[in-house]
C-alpha cells in the first residue's frame, strides 16, 4: 500500500481561504510572518485573461493603510510557478495599483535558490513564506506551553501547522492529526472559532487517509462552522428590523435574517466545496441545489462531497432529494 506523503496532492484551498477570510478581518497577517495593518477588506480577484484551470488569484486583502496583498498557497514550489504568479501579479496590479504585494505560502518540497523572476525589463519578487523550514513538532510544543502560560495570541497560525516541516508518510499523517486534535480541544474550550478548526481540517484532507479523516470529520462536528452563518443572519435580521422602526419589525427581522443567513451561507459553502473537489460542476447540479430550501438537506450534501471520487456519484445522491 502506497503511503500518502502529504506533498503531492492538490488541496481545497479556495474553501479554506473563504473561511480564513472571515477570521482575518480586523486582524493582521502577522500569523504568517508578514507585517501589515489591520485587514478591513477581503475579496477575490480572478484574472479573466487566464483560464481558471491554469491558476487563479485566491484571495486579496486590503489593510487600514490602503495596501493590498494577494495571498496564494503553493505546495512543492518550483521556479516555474513563479512565472505563473508573475503573470497574475501584474494583471492584478493593473486593477489594484502598484502597491500590490504578493505573498506565497510555500510548503512541501520547496526549490532552493532565489525566489524571484528577473528579466532585462523588470523584477518579480513575492514575499515567500517557506513552511518547510519550520519544525512542526517543536512549534506545536511551544504553542501548547504558551497557551498554558497565557502568552499565546497568534491563533491564526494554528491553521497552517500541518504544513510545517518536511515530514512524509505516517509522520506527516500523525502530526496533522495531532494538530487537529489539539485544535479540537481549544474549540471545545471556546478558545478558537469554528473557522480555524474547519480550515485546518480541510487543509489536511490529503495528509490523512480518507476513512480516518471522515471519522475525525464526524467526531468534531465540522459543520459547527454554520454557527457563523447563524450569527451573520442574525445581524442582517437586526438591521432589517431596525429599518422598520418598530419592535415587531426588529423581531421579525432577526428571525427571518437567521433563517436566510444560514440557508444562503450553507448553499454557498456547498457550491465552494463542489468546485474545489470536482473543478467542473454541471449546471443541472447547481440549479438543483439552488432549488433546495431545507438547510438540513444542504448540510447532508455538504458532508458527502469529500466522500465521493467523481461528480456522477454526487449527482446520484442529489437525485434522491
Amino acid at each position: 500500500m502506497t503511503e500518502k506523503n502529504g506533498l503531492e496532492y492538490p488541496q481545497n484551498y479556495d474553501v479554506v481561504v473563504k473561511w480564513l477570510a472571515e477570521a482575518f478581518r480586523g486582524q493582521t497577517l502577522e500569523a504568517i510572518g508578514v507585517e501589515t495593518g489591520h485587514i478591513v477588506d477581503v475579496f477575490g480577484f480572478e484574472p479573466v485573461d487566464i483560464a481558471v484551470r491554469i491558476g487563479r488569484v485566491d484571495v486579496m486583502f486590503r489593510d487600514d493603510a490602503g495596501k493590498v496583498f494577494h495571498l496564494e498557497e503553493q505546495r512543492n514550489l518550483k521556479r516555474s510557478d513563479l512565472y505563473r504568479f508573475a503573470a497574475h501579479h501584474f494583471m492584478a496590479a493593473r486593477k489594484w495599483g502598484d502597491g500590490l504585494t504578493d505573498i506565497v505560502l510555500a510548503s512541501g518540497d520547496v526549490f532552493a535558490g532565489d525566489k524571484a523572476v528577473v528579466t532585462e525589463s523588470g523584477v518579480y519578487r513575492p514575499v515567500v513564506v517557506d513552511f518547510s523550514e519550520r519544525d512542526g513538532e517543536k512549534r506545536l510544543g511551544e504553542i501548547k506551553d504558551q497557551i498554558r502560560e497565557g502568552t499565546f495570541g497568534n491563533w491564526l497560525e494554528l491553521v497552517f501547522l500541518p504544513l510545517y516541516g518536511k515530514m512524509t508518510g505516517k509522520l506527516r499523517e500523525k502530526f496533522a492529526e495531532n494538530a487537529i486534535r489539539f485544535e479540537t480541544e481549544l474549540f471545545k474550550a471556546k478558545m478558537i472559532p469554528a473557522t480555524l478548526l474547519a480550515a485546518t481540517l480541510i487543509l489536511s484532507n490529503k495528509m490523512i487517509p480518507k476513512d480516518r479523516l471522515e471519522e475525525i470529520w464526524e467526531e468534531i462536528k465540522m459543520l459547527d462552522i454554520l454557527e457563523i452563518a447563524h450569527e451573520k443572519g442574525k445581524s442582517v435580521g437586526i438591521e432589517e428590523g431596525k429599518s422598520l422602526g418598530i419592535e415587531e419589525g426588529k423581531s421579525l427581522g432577526i428571525k427571518e435574517g437567521k433563517a436566510l443567513g444560514i440557508l444562503e451561507n450553507t448553499r454557498a459553502m456547498l457550491f465552494d466545496a463542489l468546485a474545489e473537489k470536482f473543478d467542473v460542476v454541471p449546471k443541472g447540479v447547481l440549479e438543483k441545489i439552488r432549488s433546495i430550501e431545507d438547510v438540513d438537506i444542504l448540510k447532508v450534501l455538504f458532508k458527502k462531497v469529500f466522500k465521493y471520487d467523481d461528480i456522477e456519484q454526487f449527482e446520484g445522491l442529489l437525485a434522491r432529494y
